[in-house]
């Protein structure tokens, strides 16, 4: 979306600003959370995965360790819809630590990727916002209090989400403007042809819109049309005419060229 006109530049601007807004979201996720931490996020949009913004390379390096074997805490949120807390996976065993909560073993690659970043205790969550499910990871390097801020992350995770269901709506309207100004342009281009063809003919607006149709068979309209307007908007009609003829003749058709020329 990156078309020339000042008013079709506006949701390309949009598109870019909302996509600032989820990195900024994401990379001040600690802060805004209250805990020293940094965050990846990833979405599923209408079914289709997608990566969205990480707060470090170190993290999206972590994050990214669990889509080959498709194992890790993001994976299990996916699969449970429930938070995952993986309090400490320096430490086998802390008598604070729930033991579904102490790293055993479950995701080797991961949970390898994690200690060689220096991470030693994580936790995911997912927030909904209509068709959009945003899945937050958070990584620190010391043992954190998770159970109570997973509400709070949660709640970012869904704020990220609604920001992600808005791009997708602005991307969407961009899309359907683009298409209407196309729509539009080709629209004005065809009625141009025909005041052409019924000026040379002589005939009336049906019947040169089914010569134009005719000589469309084999080749595109707008194209078609382009080239009568660009020959019908010169002074010398002999001019027009050999534009039109070298049109309809790549177009495959002979039988509107009789018809225009004679």
């Amino acid at each position: 979306m990156s078309r020339a006109g000042t008013d079709e530049v506006a949701p390309s601007d949009a598109d870019a600003s909302l996509d600032a807004l989820v990195h900024t979201l994401t990379q001040e996720a600690g802060r805004t959370l209250g805990v020293d931490a940094q965050a990846c996020a990833t979405a599923t949009v209408r079914g289709a995965d997608r990566w969205l913004a990480a707060g470090s390379v170190a993290v999206a390096r972590c994050d990214g360790a669990q889509d080959r074997p498709r194992q890790g805490p993001r994976y299990d949120l996916r699969r449970t819809d429930e938070p995952v807390v993986v309090a400490d996976l320096v430490a086998p065993f802390d008598a604070a630590v729930r033991a579904d909560e102490v790293d055993d073993g479950r995701w080797p690659v991961w949970a390898h990727a994690c200690r060689v970043q220096g991470f030693r205790s994580v936790a995911y969550v997912a927030g909904v916002h209509r068709d959009v499910v945003v899945r937050l990871g958070l990584y620190a390097r010391q043992v954190q209090p998770w159970a109570g801020l997973l509400d709070r992350a949660a709640g970012l995770a869904q704020g990220i989400a609604s920001v992600v269901a808005v791009r997708e709506q602005v991307v969407a309207l961009a899309q359907a403007m683009d298409d209407l100004l196309d729509c539009t342009r080709s629209r004005a281009l065809v009625d141009q042809a025909v005041g052409v063809v019924m000026r040379e003919r002589g005939c009336d607006a049906p019947t040169a819109m089914g010569l134009l149709t005719s000589a469309a068979t084999y080749r595109d309209l707008r194209e078609l049309a382009a080239d009568l307007v660009a020959g019908g908007t010169r002074d010398r009609a002999a001019a027009a005419r050999s534009v039109r003829d070298a049109a309809l003749a790549r177009a495959g058709s002979t039988a509107p060229l009789v018809g225009l020329t004679a």
